[in-house]
């Protein structure tokens, strides 16, 4: 009776292995799909880090928005690889139906070329077993990379929003003491796997029980509630990697494919203004984002913009964007007090005039080196939704030719930005 069971518990799993194609090429066009829509939304993350946080904190936005592009692009380069090859697989097991080996007497060819390139060929039922365990691995392996990468993003959003809701509350160093033990597991991890893997210190107890100790308890750190699954598929691997070592040789070119997918994308986004906010600008350069005309897909302005390069008009309509994280630090420096419910009108009023002329006074204007005063306006940009100053700088008294329009942006007494932005006064 036992043995039935056994038996029925075999064909049971061996027929779910055999169905399970159709479920895997499913998810990974969903995965597909879904990774190529999550570019869109790293790129906002992006943008949301540089308008929101505080400048201090911009290497904590750094490091989760690269790790975010990196982790995708492995999880499209996987899911991708694994959705061609088990398509292909597909086809081939329909093509063995069809025809179960090479045939020799009806080929189109020559009996002689025939012999000379099936000895190069590898056999179709080689060819669909070695697929089908491929596509199998790479699944898993994707699989568990998205457990990670779905922890480690949940975790560093909480942890950077609590940090900014209790920043004005509790001290720092309180605040950072997850992330320092975090930081001291992962050296720990680092050290003590290097000697436990060697094959010199296999058999020392105290070395392999610490590095037992680290995996058991470091999992649960890094993986959260998935620490069980993701421990399951790496043991796996680990365990059998002598036996498959050309599969996890697989897994390692996917995974430098993915990073370099990565790469790409995080190239074309504004990343790099979060660990360089003060990128000195070339004067005797022209940049597109100065003007209005080449902002058309823009999804953050991060500096000033005029309407083109070449001004017709007797007025440069003038846009200074300001951050997020820009207004609280001017509203503390002017003492603007936080926003509250104000029912009467004229109070309401007030306050809005206050806020204008803090923003206002630490922006300052000139010409070609001649200073010159300005009217603003608190607008949101119509293109990017972001909120900043408007004004219109008179050029009645401006002769045609090329000038230079300097901006400096003074949010606080530390942080100071300059813009000097070239245009052709040409009156109609």
């Amino acid at each position: 009776m036992e043995n039935t069971n056994e038996t029925s518990s075999k064909n049971w799993l061996q027929r779910l292995k055999d169905e399970s194609w159709e479920a895997e090429l499913l998810v990974s066009a969903v995965a597909i799909f879904t990774i190529l829509k999550s570019f869109a939304v790293l790129n906002w993350m992006v943008t949301f880090f540089i308008d929101h946080l505080d400048p201090s904190q911009y290497f904590l936005g750094y490091f989760i928005v690269v790790f975010g592009f990196l982790a995708i692009g492995i999880l499209g380069a996987m899911f991708s690889i694994h959705f061609a090859l088990r398509a292909y697989w597909v086809g081939l097991v329909g093509l063995n139906s069809v025809f179960p080996d090479y045939g020799l007497e009806d080929s189109a060819y020559s009996p002689i070329y025939t012999k000379k390139i099936l000895k190069v060929l590898p056999k179709i039922s080689k060819s669909i077993a070695k697929i089908d365990e491929l596509c199998s691995v790479i699944f898993s392996a994707a699989f568990a990379f998205m457990l990670i990468y779905f922890f480690a993003t949940v975790f560093s959003s909480i942890y950077l929003l609590v940090f900014n809701l209790l920043k004005d509350i509790v001290p720092h160093w309180v605040l950072f003491i997850p992330a320092a033990l975090l930081i001291l597991l992962f050296v720990f991890g680092m050290l003590i796997s290097l000697p436990a893997n060697l094959k010199k210190y296999r058999a020392n107890e105290k070395i392999q029980h610490l590095y037992f100790l680290y995996a058991r308890w470091g999992a649960i750190a890094m993986y959260g509630p998935f620490h069980k699954s993701v421990l399951q598929i790496t043991m796996l691997f680990g365990s059998n990697f002598k036996k498959k070592k050309g599969l996890v040789k697989m897994i390692i070119v996917m995974l430098i494919i993915g990073v370099l997918f990565g790469m790409t994308k995080l190239i074309n986004s504004q990343y790099g203004y979060l660990v360089n906010t003060d990128v000195a600008q070339d004067k005797s350069r022209v940049y597109d984002y100065y003007y209005k005309e080449n902002n058309t897909d823009a999804q953050l302005l991060l500096a000033p913009e005029i309407q083109s390069n070449i001004i017709s008009s007797n007025s440069i309509a003038l846009f200074v964007p300001i951050l997020n994280h820009e207004t609280r630090l001017m509203g503390n420096h002017c003492g603007l007090q936080k926003k509250k419910i104000i029912s009467d009108n004229a109070e309401r009023q007030q306050r809005w005039k206050a806020n204008l002329e803090c923003y206002a006074s630490h922006i300052s204007l000139s010409i070609n080196g001649i200073p010159i005063r300005v009217k603003f306006l608190k607008t949101d940009h119509p293109k990017t939704k972001q909120f900043g100053l408007s004004g219109f700088i008179p050029l009645t008294e401006i002769p045609e030719g090329l000038h230079t329009l300097k901006i400096t942006k003074e949010v606080s007494s530390e942080i100071e930005k300059n813009w000097s932005i070239p245009f052709y006064f040409s009156p109609k």
